[in-house]
């Protein structure tokens, strides 16, 4: 059931807003305990100081501060979606938390993701449909097996490639909020519930990290992206989403991780190596940073609203974002620098780091956050 009276959502709101801000205030503290501190390396990390990547922790403990209350203290008529995100979006998470520690290799992440993908298909029957909807075609049928094929291969490309988005301050913050705002939009009940408290925690992570006070870390572009998909394959299910605008949406990130796997082949390079051909490194090379990030989320705002709104228009809105993306981003035509093998001594870095693992040292191969 709803939340009953005002009173009781705004003071559960705050009080997830209150979390998230608690373990943003002591994040470089959490993060060293924890061994997820992000060092400048001058070479991809460009960021000045040794930042603790806890933004997404801050985010996924704000939401379950919120789910909890409402789950313990008003009850809900949507218990398979509450245990879903309780079970399998913070699964996801925790696998990030790993991957900020110590590296997970690409293979396991993808497994461990399919896992709980599996999970939540259990936990919540509901996620699964036989029907694709479409705004500008006639609903297509399919069989169960090919429908969960679809969105396991779809789950596991988009937490990918918002993990790989997440290279530049403000930039998957930023569309984070955007999401979340347009499923309140579509959906109805607990989800756009659900997506409201995510909007209103992002811009809360968001405001820290243009301040690069904190960093999301993989636990937050995993974790927060799967919840993210779980509540887009439901509006779906629920025929309140058409796939055109599900594209639009997600269309940026996933095209740039299609193009980093073709390309870096192309350049004798392994696919999951790290450089700087993002998305956002192009654009921040030839417009400068500043114009760079209001690009970049000027184009996912501008696109999202309208397809969210006028779903006849999301075709239209797919070629303006095509004309936009290989305006700026070719497969071979950028000096990139070359990933380094050169390790960081973290006590160079920062001073009474305590980590999990004591044999922890930065990576500076993985994906850097730029300011």
């Amino acid at each position: 059931m709803p939340i009953e009276g005002r009173g009781p959502a705004i003071v559960m709101l705050l009080a997830a807003v209150a979390v998230t801000l608690l373990v943003c205030a002591y994040g470089r503290a959490i993060g060293e305990f924890l061994g997820v501190i992000a060092y400048p390396d001058r070479l991809r990390r460009l960021h000045n100081n040794a930042t603790p990547q806890v933004g997404g922790m801050a985010v996924l403990l704000g939401l379950v501060t919120w789910l909890t209350s409402i789950y313990l203290f008003n009850g809900t008529d949507d218990p398979g979606l509450v245990r879903a995100i309780l079970l399998c979006g913070l699964g996801v998470g925790a696998v990030g938390f790993a991957d900020d520690q110590s590296e997970i290799s690409p293979v396991a992440r993808v497994l461990l993701l399919l896992v709980f993908l599996a999970v939540a298909f259990v936990v919540n029957p509901e996620f699964i449909t036989t029907t694709l909807k479409w705004s500008s075609f006639e609903p297509a049928t399919v069989p169960v097996w090919a429908y969960i094929v679809l969105v396991g291969a779809a789950t596991v490309g988009v937490a990918n490639a918002v993990n790989m988005a997440d290279g530049q301050n403000g930039v998957v913050g930023s569309m984070f909020a955007i999401w979340s705002a347009c499923l309140m939009v579509v959906t109805t009940g607990l989800s756009r519930e659900i997506a409201a408290v995510l909007c209103v925690l992002s811009l809360v992570f968001l405001a820290l990290n243009l301040r690069g006070k904190v960093f999301l870390g993989d636990c937050g572009s995993y974790g927060i992206t799967f919840i993210l998909g779980l509540l887009v394959v439901l509006a779906h299910a629920r025929k309140e989403l058409p796939l055109e605008t599900v594209v639009v949406w997600f269309f940026i990130p996933v095209m740039d991780c299609l193009r980093l796997l073709i390309g870096r082949p192309l350049r004798g390079e392994s696919p999951f190596s790290g450089d700087r051909d993002h998305f956002h490194h192009r654009l921040q090379d030839k417009i400068g940073h500043t114009k760079a990030i209001l690009s970049y989320i000027g184009a996912v705002a501008s696109t999202s609203v309208i397809a969210t709104l006028e779903p006849r228009f999301a075709l239209a809105c797919l070629c303006v974002l095509s004309a936009y993306y290989f305006s700026f981003a070719w497969l071979t035509d950028a000096n990139i620098p070359p990933a380094s093998n050169e390790q960081v001594d973290p006590a160079k870095a920062a001073t009474n780091v305590v980590a999990l693992k004591s044999d922890r040292t930065p990576d500076i191969r993985r994906q850097g956050t730029v300011n």
